[in-house]
Parts: structure tokens; sequence; C-alpha cells
């Protein structure tokens, strides 16, 4: 009887798991096929107002960063912020996925010689069914509006704390006027994701292994947008969705036809991952 109720209690899990799977599959299924027409509807309507950018020799970027607490946490840390100190005119943005600000992470800022805003909320209240760092997000989205004038030259790049960038990466991101777009390497099984062939700033060809024909198929850290467009379109947000970074773009009126493509033949950032180690505490 034991062993009987042990292969109940399998079969019971395995078909739980198989219903979550079919479940999930529809939702994706679901979004596939409604996205791209919301997304058309939604930026027929005119921004509110036009920002014009007081220009400057060189725009300011803010790097917006979302971090949680785990072994590799200050490693990553650590080897991200000293690749930032070499970016001038730059401002970290990190956002710790926490009720409190931690030691931890105060301590690295305070030596970092970086300037910098440290944020923190907690994720997952209320819980959401896709993306994991949806609060953190919005908080630093959130403290752009508040604290940098629209009029500002300045650029929004998010930067996962776990990513190897290329210094050359930032003169690219500099150069947007108000989106733009890059490969990204070691995404999903390929080499690289992103525009693969470009023409007199315009993207010709994308290449992408999960859902090709979303509005934009990139890698959050494929792309950037000028601070202006964040103003233009007020309700813009990151969305709980699968195509969170698409959904977002598409939310700023970015199109495949109208997003910069000014270099698609380097890849400057890679997803690395560091294999988590075994403790004993």
């Amino acid at each position: 009887m034991h062993y009987k109720t042990k292969q109940c209690l399998l079969i019971m899990a395995v078909l739980g798991i198989a219903l979550l799977s079919m479940q999930l599959i529809l939702q994706l299924r679901d979004f596939m096929t409604i996205r791209p027409q919301k997304a058309k509807v939604f930026c027929k309507t005119k921004p509110p107002f036009q920002v014009e950018t007081i220009k400057e020799d060189m725009p300011i970027i803010y790097g917006v960063t979302s971090t949680y607490k785990r072994y590799l946490q200050l490693p990553k840390l650590t080897r991200l912020s000293q690749t930032l100190r070499h970016i001038p005119k730059f401002h970290w943005i990190l956002i710790e996925d926490s009720y409190e600000k931690t030691e931890t992470v105060t301590k690295l800022l305070q030596q970092s010689g970086l300037n910098y805003t440290h944020l923190n909320t907690k994720n997952n209240i209320p819980p959401t069914k896709f993306i994991k760092d949806y609060n953190t997000r919005r908080m630093g989205l959130n403290w752009i509006r508040e604290n940098v004038p629209p009029t500002k030259d300045a650029i929004v790049y998010f930067i996962d704390d776990d990513n190897t960038y290329s210094l050359k990466l930032f003169h690219e991101i500099r150069a947007t006027k108000r989106a733009a777009v890059w490969q990204v390497g070691l995404v999903a099984g390929l080499l690289s994701e992103g525009p693969v062939r470009c023409e007199n700033g315009k993207v010709l060809e994308w290449k992408a292994y999960w859902w090709p024909d979303r509005h934009i198929p990139i890698d959050m850290a494929g792309f950037a947008v000028h601070v202006k467009l964040l103003f233009e379109r007020p309700e813009a947000e990151f969305g709980d969705l699968p195509d969170m970074e698409s959904d977002f773009l598409s939310s700023l009126c970015v199109t495949r036809d109208n997003i910069e493509a000014n270099n698609c033949n380097d890849i400057l950032v890679w997803h690395t991952q560091t294999k988590t180690p075994k403790v004993e505490e």
C-alpha cells in the first residue's frame, strides 16, 4: 500500500505540473496573439506635448539596476561598479529587492566612487506572473520622472547586475536620440540576439530565438531610451508580461521602423552566468 500511495502522489504531481505548463502555454499564446494589435492602437494617439531637449556636450546616462540578496550579489555588484567607474557623466540608480536597504549594498555604493541613488522596494507584492523584478524596475522609472527634468539631455539604460558590459557600449548609448537598439550576446542559446543587419540607422533584419514576431524582439540589455520619451508618454510603464521589454517600448510608441540602430556589427554586452557556489553555513 505504501508503494502504491507513493505512485499515486507522483502521478498527481506530474499531472499538476502538466496542467500548470498548459495554462502558461495558453497565456503565452494569448499574449502572442493580442499584444502587437494593442500596441498599434495605443500609438495612434499623439503625446500631450513634445519635449525639446537642452543639448549638452555629453548627455548623462542613468543606469537602472535591480538587485537582490544572494551569495553572488556582492561579487557581481563589485565587478559591475568597477566597470561603471570608467563611464563619465553617469548616475547609477540601484534598487534593492528588500524591505530595507542592506548594509552590504550601502557600503558598496559608499565606497564605489560613483554618483548614485540607492532605493529599495519588495518585489512580488502583490505576486507577479512573469516578471520577478517588476516593482524595482518601476521604482527606477518613477524616480527618473520625479527627479530628472524633462528637458535634460539624458539617456536611460537598464543594467542587470549579472551581465558583462564593454566600455564601448556606453558610447553607443550616448548617441541615442529617442530610442536605440543593439545586439546582446549569449541569449537564449544564441551567440547574439537583436538587430543583425542595418542600413542608414534602420534595422533591416532581426534575430531572436524566442518569439521572433514580438513587437521588437530584444533583450533588456539591448536598448536605451532618451528621458524625454518618459515624459512624452507618462503612462508608459513596465507590465507583468512575458514580452516586458517589447511591451515597454511599444508603450513609448517605439516601433521596428523608428528605432535607431547605429551599430549592428559589434556585440558589446553579454549575458554571463556565474555558477552559484555551494556554501556551508
